[in-house]
């Protein structure tokens, strides 16, 4: 039997692997990842304990060499996760026989993963993008912040990176700024300084090829974990798709004449309408549960153009009105905002129970899909004080999936 593997354990994984699955592969699943999950799916059949694709590539290129030639049977590689989608593009990662790499072109994924250089092309079709700015030192910081204006979002350039923990943050005034200060300490990176735009995040889901849409969903992002609406969205619901992000998106796919999946984001103010460019995402989205409950089959077109076949002739939108949530997510923002001092117990408990409330009332959570429980529920286990500390003993004791899941653990 044919087999497949995933690289990048978080979110979306799980949920790639079922389709792969009723492909008719034998799918196999590397540990390490974000939120993780995948290891224990129904529709996973082995598990390969790996070093780290971000800390220790040279070390993980050769354990991949490894498992290639000891199993001829992989046919398909399928990053998930960005980082590992950037190491294969940008050369660090190589393939040590002709395997099918299930991931947008290696020169379409750096050229959307350049968020400035992205940002101007966007900006040279019309698409409305916010002032911006690269910079890479604290003086030149701090020339560019007041140049642009308050108020203002900083995010990291390079894949991977955060600041004080965070993707992006958003900075209202001069003395606020001033107050960033420790974060040069380990910055050494550069960073976009744009001006914040408000509105909520929208998401928009597609496939193309050859720069033509054929699949295409649009979500409103209602509620992330973090409190500037910067983050990783915990509630939201697909709605009709709205003409001008439309016309946007297709024109930026058609200008990168895109082949893939993928996801755009816009923020839009509910008051005017008015509409901002953030980014188009090369890759699997995380919260690709949305875009296949709404009967989108993104992880479908995805294996399709793996596989060498030509997209569909019919173009086809996703259901409207699904509301979904990520329980696991919020309550792991929760915690941590406990942990810090942000919350006190009492307050992360009301936090947790209104958290719950939403849970019952969304028609999916990203992290709990029909018919596969456990690594929604795992994954929430692991969000949780103390019983997270014994559901993630799975990551170090490899006798786990070979007694309790039933599973091959190389």
């Amino acid at each position: 039997m044919k087999a497949a593997l995933l690289l990048g354990n978080y979110r979306p994984t799980f949920i790639l692997a079922r389709s792969l699955k009723q492909r008719g592969y034998n799918v196999i699943c590397g540990l390490d990842g974000f939120d993780r999950g995948a290891e224990v799916s129904k529709y996973v059949d082995t598990v390969w304990r790996h070093s780290s694709y971000s800390s220790e590539v040279d070390t993980f290129q050769q354990e991949l060499d490894v498992l290639l030639a000891s199993r001829p049977d992989i046919s398909d590689i399928y990053p998930v996760a960005e980082p590992v989608i950037r190491a294969f593009a940008d050369g660090k990662l190589t393939l040590a026989r002709p395997v099918r790499l299930g991931s947008t072109a290696g020169e379409l994924v750096l050229r959307c993963l350049d968020k400035q250089s992205l940002l101007a092309e966007a900006k040279e079709l019309s698409v409305p993008v916010a002032p911006f700015t690269e910079t890479s030192g604290k003086e030149h910081f701090y020339y560019s912040a007041s140049e642009i204006g308050f108020p203002l979002v900083i995010r990291p350039l390079q894949t991977g990176k955060l600041l004080d923990g965070q993707k992006a943050i958003t900075v209202d005034h001069l003395e606020a700024l001033k107050g960033l200060d420790p974060i040069w300490i380990d910055c050494d990176y550069r960073l976009l300084v744009q001006r914040h735009s408000p509105g909520l995040r929208e998401n928009i889901y597609f496939a193309a090829q050859d720069g033509e849409i054929y699949r295409y969903l649009h979500a409103k992002i209602t509620r992330t974990d973090q409190p500037d609406g910067s983050g990783l969205a915990i509630e939201g619901k697909t709605v009709a798709p709205c003409p001008a992000l439309k016309q946007h998106t297709k024109a930026l796919v058609k200008n990168l004449n895109y082949t893939g999946i993928g996801c755009a984001q816009y923020l839009v103010e509910p008051e005017t309408g008015n509409v901002n460019f953030l980014e188009l995402n090369p890759r699997i989205a995380g919260n690709h549960a949305v875009p296949e409950e709404c009967n989108l089959g993104l992880g479908d077109c995805l294996i399709d153009l793996t596989e060498g076949r030509n997209s569909p002739a019919s173009y086809l939108e996703g259901t409207v009105g699904i509301s979904y949530g990520w329980l696991a997510g919020e309550l792991a923002s929760i915690k941590k905002a406990w942990q810090t001092g942000k919350l006190s117990f009492w307050q992360a408990l009301v936090a947790a129970r209104k958290a719950y409330s939403y849970f019952k009332h969304t028609d999916i959570d990203v992290g709990f899909v029909q018919n596969d429980r456990l690594p929604g529920l795992f994954t929430l286990c692991d969000s949780l004080p103390l019983i997270g500390g014994i559901t993630r003993l799975r990551f170090t004791q490899p006798a786990f999936f070979r007694v309790v899941m039933r599973k091959e653990c190389l």
